[in-house]
């Protein structure tokens, strides 16, 4: 035993939180020193093995050897030479102990843990070594092609510590440019994962989250895909999309095979794999920013969803504040936000019973994480009907300003305020929680966020300018907006700073300010031009591209002038977007989740609605079914199903539509020429029949029920000619009963001034008649009486026979 380098072990160990920088060097220059002096190859190796014991427990108690003063310090440069280079270089050697590679691999990863972006150019001397990488590129292919060394748990307990040594290294985006000496590494980690013996693992598993996991368990099923979860954001697509094509299939197999309520007592290890497996089998890329479907894993996909389902409704049976159980019911909820991340699969558990009253369960978990990923599951899940129905919509954003109130000022929680930003941008489209976000005094918060420098330009300021886009939709919200002159001078800066190359947050903050200050003036400038630079402006999401882009080149094909933001798919700004729609004939609404939950597309149908622009929806996705701002937008038009129909069908849907508006629209100008020349227009267009037979044939006035409930047809018709709307209102409504119009007045009143948008739209494209506002508030006014009792927009009526405002007067 080494009797000075025994006495500064003793000081390391007796010190591990109270040792200075000083002694901590002085300690580690001894050890240099002491390796060098020492001639004998076993007295080396229990020399470095009691350095490396002592380093270890160190390193796990005290982050200091990740200073600057340390990481580069010739002790670890000759350890990772002498040691871990040397030993994986002679691996086929029985006489290498094994134990001290793992320690010191060990001691490497524990060190690596704090590596951050002002240390990094360190670290990247101490492992971005060459014979390092190679070495254990070597290993890892042996392993993959030949099943070398899986019976060798301390070889493979060092190749685990070594590759989560480098997954620190990938989790900084600031080292992206420094992978290219890591390629074959990364390489030989996939043939790894998607090797026979991988497959044969995952085949061979237990049907239970219990069972005893061995070390090649553990590193191919769960390091290897920790590893690559954080390799890269420019990966290579199809590298990566070999993982699910050889494991999604045989991993989907066994998870199905495991009883619902065996997800209570998963070990540990055995949730790390289901989390590292699922990162790369569930997410292998963002498929919303790669040429690429998702369809050839629906299948399989969809299993996986509905049996994460069922684990949530056995978990839920367990309503202890037992940590474990709070655990579990984390992770599934973790895992079922992973799925709600591909649309396709997204519409999929819109169909699963329960799954939203389970995940409305989950957020009285006291826990935050739990807490902020089942809303983020809801609001990718929830329609405007669901938020509606909900008991209290205010519990969902007085959870977010909880959030945002305690993490808005830590700078350490910068990443679960990003996170939970991320999340409000999918709620923020319901107009009920833009209610409640402005009651709840959200807007000084993300006001802040803008105007506060400290906050990041590039990952926080663009998604609040996104959430506050999507909340100007909200007279309230844009009123407060547009009065606050700090914030809009801030936006104006961010508009026109020239020098700015943050897009995203160039683009956000001047499509606000369209909304904020300029779309009501251009609105007000509208015209009646029939002359158009466009036949056609198609409005779509990134996500609906392809099918867009198919739809786009059959029309060109066809000699339509179309207009479509493909080139710079990111960069067009609203004042071009503005520019299109106002020189196009028809405006293509291409209609899917993702459409509805981007504030851009809202801005686009938005003013496009506004310039009472001939809407055409198209719908994107299975079984999509519009509803909000969309649905209010598209109520009454045709829609052009792309994905029920075969193409072709489709496509002659489309082009039968826009042929049949323009011979409505000339026979309707023919109209108006003979109509001005005083001449009988009864040779040149008859009336639509419907509207002819409500204009000669209606009934006499009649009275009518107290309740509006209580109303037929007949009642409804008399209540629009005693109230002389039969030529505008009526027209719209001629074959409602009362209940439903009971349930239009209720749409008109969550918001009333789209709504008359809407409803005018829809007389004008229809009729070729104007909607009054004047009529249009009439009608508000006049059915009040017979509204029932106790009556409100966001509940049903419970009775079939209520009173109403009449009848209790009498």
């Amino acid at each position: 035993m080494n009797t000075l380098a025994n006495q500064h072990c003793i000081i390391i160990r007796e010190q591990v939180t109270t040792i200075s920088i000083e002694q901590l060097k002085a300690s580690l220059d001894a050890f240099v020193s002491e390796i060098k002096k020492s001639d004998s190859s076993t007295m080396n190796i229990t020399l470095i093995k009691q350095i490396v014991s002592s380093l270890t427990y160190f390193s796990s108690k005290n982050k200091q050897l990740a200073g600057s003063e340390f990481i580069t310090h010739p002790l670890f440069i000759i350890l990772r030479d002498s040691v871990v280079v040397d030993y994986l270089r002679q691996r086929q050697n029985k006489d290498i102990s094994y134990e001290l590679l793992s320690d010191l691999s060990a001691l490497f990863a524990n060190i690596s843990r704090h590596i951050n972006n002002t240390n990094t150019h360190l670290f990247k001397q101490l492992l971005f070594h060459q014979p390092l990488i190679d070495e254990l590129t070597n290993c890892l292919n042996e392993i993959g092609i030949n099943g070398k060394y899986l019976d060798d748990f301390l070889l493979l307990n060092s190749i685990h510590f070594l590759l989560m040594a480098y997954q620190y290294f990938n989790r900084l985006q600031s080292i992206a440019n420094e992978y290219s000496s890591m390629t074959s590494m990364c390489l030989a980690v996939i043939k790894c994962l998607c090797s026979s013996y991988s497959i044969e693992m995952i085949k061979k598993l237990e049907n239970n989250f219990s069972q005893k996991l061995n070390h090649d368990h553990i590193l191919l099923l769960s390091t290897c895909p920790l590893y690559l979860k954080w390799y890269s954001t420019n990966r290579d697509l199809n590298l990566f999309l070999q993982i699910p094509r050889i494991l999604l299939s045989p991993f989907t197999q066994w998870m199905i095979n495991c009883p619902s309520d065996s997800i209570i007592y998963c070990s540990k290890n055995f949730g790390n794999i289901l989390r590292h497996l699922h990162n790369v089998l569930v997410r292998p890329i963002e498929w919303e920013n790669d040429n690429i479907s998702n369809e050839e894993f629906y299948n399989d996909y969809c299993k996986l969803v509905s049996h994460w389902s069922s684990f949530l409704s056995s978990a839920l049976n367990y309503t202890s504040d037992d940590s474990d159980i709070i655990s579990i019911k984390r992770f599934i909820v973790q895992h079922l936000y992973d799925f709600t991340l591909q649309p396709n699969i997204l519409n999929f558990m819109k169909t699963i019973p329960n799954l939203i009253p389970m995940l409305l369960q989950m957020t009285d978990v006291q826990q935050d994480e739990t807490q902020l990923n089942t809303y983020r599951c809801l609001g990718k899940l929830m329609s405007e009907a669901d938020i509606k129905t909900m008991a209290s919509p205010s519990k969902i954003t007085g959870v977010y300003v909880k959030f945002l109130t305690n993490t808005i000022d830590d700078p350490k929680k910068q990443g679960r305020f990003y996170s939970i930003l991320l999340s409000l941008k999918n709620f923020v489209q319901h107009d009920q929680v833009k209610i409640e976000l402005i009651k709840q005094n959200a807007l000084p918060l993300l006001i802040r966020c803008i105007i506060e420098i400290e906050f990041d330009s590039i990952k926080i300021k663009p998604i609040v300018l996104e959430i506050l886009l999507a909340l100007s939709f909200n007279n309230d919200a844009s009123s407060i907006l547009r009065q606050n002159t700090n914030f809009m001078t801030t936006i104006r800066n961010l508009v026109n700073n020239i020098h700015s190359n943050k897009s995203n947050l160039q683009r956000a903050a001047e499509t606000l300010l369209w909304k904020l200050d300029k779309e009501i003036e251009a609105i007000t400038k509208l015209t009646n031009s029939k002359l158009h630079k466009y036949d056609i402006m198609i409005s779509y999401s990134h996500s609906d591209r392809q099918l867009c882009y198919q739809i786009h080149e059959r029309l060109v094909q066809d000699g339509f002038s179309v207009w479509i933001d493909r080139d710079n798919m990111h960069g067009a700004t609203m004042i071009a977007m503005a520019e299109a729609i106002e020189n196009s004939e028809f405006v293509l609404i291409c209609m899917s989740d993702t459409y509805k939950q981007s504030v851009y597309c809202q801005s686009e149908a938005h003013y496009a609605f506004e310039r009472r622009c001939h809407l055409i929806p198209l719908i994107m996705k299975p079984c999509y079914k519009p509803d909000g701002w969309l649905g209010i937008m598209v109520s009454g038009k045709i829609y052009v199903d792309f994905v029920k129909l075969e193409f072709s069908l489709a496509y002659e849907k489309l082009k039968k539509e826009i042929n049949q508006y323009r011979q409505l629209n000339m026979n309707y100008s023919m109209v108006k020429s003979k109509e001005n020349n005083h001449q009988d227009i009864s040779s040149i267009i008859s009336k639509p029949v419907e509207e002819t037979s409500i204009l000669s044939g209606r009934p006499s006035i009649i009275e009518l029920p107290h309740c509006i409930t209580q109303w037929t047809n007949n009642h409804v018709q008399s209540f629009f000619r005693t109230n002389g709307l039969d030529n505008t209102m009526f027209l719209l409504c001629s074959q409602l009963d009362g209940h439903r119009l009971l349930e239009l007045y209720d749409i008109c009143m969550i918001n009333r001034e789209s709504m008359y948008q809407s409803l005018k739209g829809e007389l004008a494209d229809v009729h070729h008649r104007s909607l009054p506002i004047s009529d249009y508030l009439t009608f508000l006014h006049e059915i009040k009486p017979y509204l029932p009792l106790m009556h409100t927009t966001s509940q049903s009526v419970s009775s079939s026979l209520p009173s109403s405002r009449v009848c209790k007067l009498m």
